[in-house]
């Protein structure tokens, strides 16, 4: 039988760079979390953390790429998309974890503070979509082609359409409009969703993509 010393000694100790990594992301969520990106500054996580500002640069270029690494922390995992067996419960589900993320965590704060970067660095945004936007979507399809498994919408829906159709008004209220993100908005966003889906309204991903080929040509 297994001791729990030897239990203990088991598990992998972190390295020094693993934990200089964890004190200087711990510093930069408690700062963003007290004063949001504005107040997020290398020299004052250096300060907090008791790490040299070197070491910070070393891993990260400076205050906007600490706040997206902090902000992927707060991203559900993708594969944490329950199966309930019925469609509606699954969507709600899905938008109402998303939107107590961003109420009840650092995550809307941070996401309010990089949206003016993500439009003018090209970088920054690339890595915010391949990390953020992909692994919402990614939780989207799942749980879209599960209800056409089970019979419950037609196959061939744009996938990418209707999680814009999802959240496109959350972030608008996050970021535009300040109307809260109160719980009953997943159900209202589901409930205008299932019905566009059962109407037949949404576009396929191939006409989806001859509507954008025809907006875009230059005879439109």
């Amino acid at each position: 039988m297994t001791s729990p010393q030897q239990t203990s000694s088991l598990v992998p100790t972190p390295s020094r760079a693993e934990r200089t990594s964890a004190a200087i992301l711990a510093a930069t969520r408690e700062i963003v979390a007290e004063g949001g990106v504005r107040a997020l500054t290398v020299e004052g996580v250096a300060a907090r953390s008791g790490v040299a500002k070197t070491s910070i640069y070393r891993r990260w270029s400076g205050r906007h790429e600490l706040a997206l690494a902090v902000l992927l922390e707060l991203v559900p995992d993708p594969a944490a998309a329950p199966d309930f067996g019925d469609l509606r419960r699954e969507l709600e589900h899905h938008v109402g974890r998303t939107m107590k993320v961003l109420r009840n965590t650092p995550m809307g704060r941070v996401l309010r503070g990089l949206v003016s970067d993500l439009a003018s660095d090209l970088e920054l945004f690339a890595a915010f979509r391949v990390q953020v936007i992909a692994r919402r979507m990614a939780d989207t399809q799942i749980i879209l082609e599960r209800a056409i498994a089970r019979g419950e919408i037609p196959p061939g829906v744009d996938y990418e359409f209707a999680h814009e159709l999802l959240f496109g008004p959350v972030y608008y209220r996050l970021l535009l409009s300040g109307e809260p993100l109160r719980a009953k908005l997943a159900t209202q966003l589901v409930d205008a969703l299932l019905a566009t889906l059962t109407a037949g309204g949404t576009p396929t991903a191939g006409e989806t993509e001859a509507a954008v080929a025809v907006a875009t040509s230059g005879d439109a």
